[in-house]
């Protein structure tokens, strides 16, 4: 691992940042279309912005209620509309499976593979990780090490250490008595 170095950010990099919390910064009196028309003003016609919206499986009535009267997972849709309507070039995605329904992780997943940019995905969703990973990295006791295979002999790796773990603490007890 590098110690030292210049890192220079493209002048034109555009980096898509989600994280787990997002859709709470959401303004909440505002519809998601209204939210999207204001954020996005070079979309002039609504019918183009509901077409966009729709696409994340917000339709009809949710388009155009307050966003408080949306489920966490329906306010998490439009917060993936806003993100993917900016068109970066990078993704940073954290956790971004909470509040989703398995049909809808399918679809992120679908999404995310279809991205043509670079993405860096922290996750716990075993089955998102599966859909999508490339390189399966490990943040662990301070440091950081890329896993030589996938998501699922990761996860074996962790609970053989674990029954080893278990197994050694039985054994003291069984010493201590």
């Amino acid at each position: 691992m590098p110690t030292d170095g210049l890192i220079r950010r493209h002048s034109h990099c555009k980096i898509g940042r989600y994280h787990q919390h997002l859709h709470e910064e959401l303004p909440l009196d505002l519809s998601a279309l209204e939210f999207m028309m204001k954020e996005f003003p070079d979309v002039k016609e609504k019918e183009e912005m509901r077409k966009i919206v729709g696409r994340y499986g917000i339709t009809g009535r949710e388009q155009v209620c307050p966003m408080k009267q949306l489920s966490d997972g329906q306010r998490c849709r439009v917060s993936f509309a806003w993100l993917a309507w900016q068109q970066p070039h990078l993704l940073l995605l954290d956790e971004p499976t909470n509040h989703l329904d398995m049909e809808s992780i399918d679809a992120l997943a679908e999404a995310i593979n279809c991205f043509p940019g670079g993405m860096i995905l922290v996750s716990h969703d075993f089955r998102l990780v599966s859909q999508v990973a490339e390189e399966v990295w490990v943040c662990d006791n301070q440091g950081i090490q890329k896993w030589d295979g996938d998501i699922f002999s990761f996860k074996n790796h962790l609970r053989k250490q674990i029954d080893k773990e278990v197994s050694n603490r039985e054994k003291g007890v069984v010493k201590e008595r």
